[in-house]
């Protein structure tokens, strides 16, 4: 069916007007015949006759002119874009330019949403990546911050239960010190009386000052203060120092106390002596503690610059529920008779940590326990003991050969007699001060030959007291003797450290030295 001549000449005009067609006629050597149109659009201006079109139409080049052909988006040598229509015709062949520059700026901005596209799927699939793993963290964080919260209502539950459980193990020996101490001064009261009051109340007091000191080491552990002093020391002493202390604690209950040290171990090592006898301490206590029949056993070995002391004993064993609790703070187990702070581990953990070592657990219900702590340690030459000061041996290197004075500060009165006590008893004369800033007065009026100072006394404190006195001439020996922890440099103030409780011989001893 024809269309209407009015419609065929608007569509005519219509797609001669958008498409500007250009049109020449070449032989089969590609040279011009002839040419019809507008040519300018396209770039091809000035052609002649018999002219090689494949020079100014490189796109001709390769193109079969035999063949009824049509290519899209061709760019010509003036930048314009065409499509190209190949018509051959008895040996020769019309090439059609029609302009395609709005098709092409079409396509290309149809291309260009189909990339923006892609870029915003690409875009849009990165966000949900990100958003499940923001999920993802979000469920962790909230899983983690479950097990925190457990962790914290666990503890505090187990501060809870310490809190009354404390109660119990401090009002118990207490109440044993203030009723023997009562029956110790109760008239008539017989010697053997007064003795085992005296032993009563002592074994009480020191049972008080183990659960004080384990607090107090806890909480040191929790603020970061506790920091390692390594030194060279005799790791033999140390053990047979250890073993001497809980031997006669195991043939107390019945108890075998056997102690191993391999040959392969130094003789001298270099590490922090105090944490590691307290570590051992710690571990063999518990052990002859829970232990009821059969014994406790200690053994060194050494290899590979590594310390491995391992504790055994026959006693109840450890559940493994109970193993993995043992070492936080606070717990004892599952066991009803358990005394304690509950924190003996929890330390002994810490303190090996500390040290840059591990602790290993082994035990079942009814097969016993043992316990391996693993020490990075150095072996040392020569003889630690050389190098370190000894002390000369309590007894009656206790007592003043000469006349000599003491200044004691401290403001617990208690304390004062005791001390008062010891000290007329070695021959010392005694000036008592419970105030730092009257201690210096005393001090530079009296000039004694040993200040005996508390630091944490009213006035100025202990410390001060003893930097002003060096301040204004005070060249004596100056010795501190204070429940307080000290720093280095505080330690530095004072000619020798003692912390209360000290050991009264070994105080005594320490005094003579140094004033003899």
């Amino acid at each position: 069916m024809e269309l209407p001549a009015p419609v065929v000449d608007y569509l005519q005009s219509e797609f001669l007007s958008q498409t500007r067609p250009f049109c020449f006629l070449i032989d089969d050597n590609y040279r011009l015949i002839e040419s019809w149109g507008r040519n300018d659009w396209c770039g091809l201006t000035g052609l002649e006759t018999a002219v090689d079109m494949r020079e100014p139409a490189p796109f001709l080049v390769g193109i079969d002119i035999s063949a009824l052909q049509q290519f899209e988006f061709i760019e010509t040598s003036g930048r314009a874009v065409v499509n190209v229509h190949v018509i051959p015709a008895d040996g020769q062949c019309y090439i059609v330019l029609l302009d395609a520059h709005r098709d092409h700026a079409s396509l290309q901005s149809k291309q260009q949403s189909v990339n923006e596209l892609r870029l915003m799927h690409g875009r849009l699939h990165k966000l949900i990546e990100r958003q499940r793993e923001l999920i993802s963290e979000l469920i962790e964080t909230r899983s983690e911050l479950d097990h925190h919260r457990r962790d914290a209502e666990r503890i505090s539950a187990n501060k809870s239960r310490f809190i009354a459980m404390m109660s119990h193990e401090f009002r118990t020996p207490l109440a044993s010190i203030i009723n023997y101490a009562t029956l110790a001064g109760e008239e008539p009261t017989s010697s053997n009386d007064v003795q085992k009051s005296i032993e009563t109340i002592s074994r009480s007091a020191r049972h008080l000052t183990s659960m004080v000191e384990a607090v107090l080491d806890d909480a040191s552990l929790d603020a970061g203060q506790v920091r390692l002093v390594e030194a060279d020391f005799e790791i033999y002493s140390l053990l047979d120092d250890v073993a001497a202390m809980m031997a006669p604690l195991a043939a107390e209950k019945g108890l075998s106390f056997a102690t191993q040290i391999d040959p392969d171990v130094p003789e001298v090592i270099h590490a922090d002596e105090v944490r590691l006898r307290q570590v051992l301490i710690n571990l063999l206590g518990n052990a002859v503690k829970f232990t009821l029949d059969g014994g406790v056993r200690l053994v060194a070995t050494y290899n590979d610059g590594r310390l491995v002391i391992t504790v055994s004993d026959s006693g109840p064993g450890i559940s493994l529920e109970d193993q993995e609790r043992v070492f936080q703070a606070f717990e004892r187990g599952s066991r009803q008779d358990a005394t304690g702070a509950g924190l003996g581990l929890t330390i002994t953990l810490r303190l090996v940590e500390l040290m840059r070592g591990e602790v290993s657990l082994d035990s079942l219900p009814g097969e016993g326990c043992t316990v391996s702590v693993h020490l990075p340690v150095q072996s040392a030459a020569g003889d630690a003991a050389r190098s370190a000061p000894v002390l000369p041996t309590p007894s009656n290197d206790t007592i003043a050969t000469k006349a000599l004075s003491i200044l004691v500060c401290d403001d617990d009165d208690d304390m004062i007699a005791l001390v008062e006590h010891y000290l007329h008893r070695s021959g010392y004369g005694l000036i008592t001060s419970s105030d730092s800033s009257e201690a210096i007065a005393k001090t530079l009026k009296y000039d004694p030959d040993l200040v005996l100072m508390d630091c944490n006394v009213p006035g100025v404190g202990g410390v001060v007291a003893a930097r002003v006195l060096r301040e204004r001439g005070y060249a004596k020996p100056i010795v501190a003797l204070t429940a307080s922890k000290l720093s280095d440099e505080e330690k530095a103030e004072f000619t020798h450290f003692f912390r209360k409780p000290a050991p009264m011989q070994q105080l005594l001893t320490e005094i003579k030295r140094l004033t003899h």
